[in-house]
């Protein structure tokens, strides 16, 4: 007998969650991306899914005082707007589910106890997952992930929002950026921010640099508009770096070049509002799908010096 599909809407928190074969959370942007991946095998960036999303939403009228980000942000000119969705707000004693733990995974990796507990990270016994709370700029709790440890969920996304209940604790990704809270003051006094993909990038750099550190993570292959105003316009950066895992083995290869235009394109649809550089492994210092800051502090700033400016 064929299984039944099973894709569930939360009004609460805006978020689908797929309970067939995926056991994803997603926004209805990156809902989109999906189906357009799987359906079609195409790859739609986030900015691509909110144009199309907008396209479909344009002839629904809303009540006078309410405000519909999707419906109002001027993407065609990318200018800043100020009113960046307010995420959902979650309690923050729902942490203490979990146990205060520093798992010896992440220990090797090299992320200390101490930026651990900066960040709040716990350990989920019943679950076997790095519990990893997301703050927004404020210092609001607005998500909860958890970093896999069972070798049959990795194959299905090391991280996924943490589930309690009835309640999955998911949040837009695309609305917010891991770290931006922890390194807001070093973000204005650099005056300039790193994206990286992941968190662990997060917590690496909190462990090099400290109150200095000025790195945030965007949680997936892409960054947008919301992003860009949270660092250039509400925290001042002049540059903003970006620092994606490295998704080829030698810099020559086709590939290479491909995800090389892929992150340009990107960057130069902002950069009438901010500068824009890109970490870019010339001299194979990492291996494939290492980030930037795998092999340690001295390797990045090698790295960092050597960033590619884009104009």
């Amino acid at each position: 007998m064929a299984e039944s599909m099973k894709l569930y809407w939360y009004q609460n928190n805006k978020i689908f969650k797929c309970y067939t074969e995926c056991n994803e959370a997603m926004s209805i942007f990156t809902l989109y991306q999906k189906f357009m991946r799987v359906n079609y095998g195409q790859e739609v960036d986030f900015y691509e899914a909110e144009e199309y999303v907008k396209k479909c939403l344009k002839h629904i009228t809303l009540a006078s005082s309410e405000y519909h980000p999707l419906l109002h942000a001027d993407s065609a000119t990318y200018q800043f707007d100020a009113r960046i969705p307010v995420l959902e707000e979650y309690p923050p004693c729902v942490l203490d589910c979990f146990t205060n733990y520093y798992h010896p995974t992440w220990l090797k990796d090299g992320i200390k106890k101490e930026v651990m507990d900066k960040f709040n990270i716990k350990f989920s016994l019943g679950q076997n997952k790095i519990i990893i709370p997301h703050y927004d700029i404020h210092g609001r709790l607005v998500g909860i992930r958890g970093r896999t440890l069972d070798p049959e969920e990795i194959q299905f996304g090391k991280y996924k929002p943490i589930q309690l209940g009835n309640v999955l604790y998911a949040h837009q990704l695309g609305f917010n950026l891991y770290g931006i809270y922890e390194h807001k003051d070093g973000i204005r006094a650099r005056g300039s921010a790193i994206i990286a993909e992941a968190e662990k990038s997060v917590l690496l750099d909190d462990g090099y640099y400290g109150d200095l550190s000025n790195t945030v993570a965007c949680c997936g292959l892409s960054f947008n508009k919301y992003h860009i105003n949270l660092l250039a316009k509400q925290l001042g950066a002049n540059e903003i770096v970006i620092a994606f895992d490295k998704e080829y083995e030698d810099w020559r290869t086709e590939k290479a070049k491909i995800y090389r235009a892929r992150i340009e394109k990107e960057c130069k649809k902002y950069s009438n509002l901010v500068k824009f550089s890109v970490i870019w492994d010339y001299d194979n210092l990492l291996d494939e799908k290492d980030s930037p800051f795998d092999k340690g502090k001295e390797v990045f700033e090698e790295l960092y010096r050597n960033r590619i400016k884009i104009r």
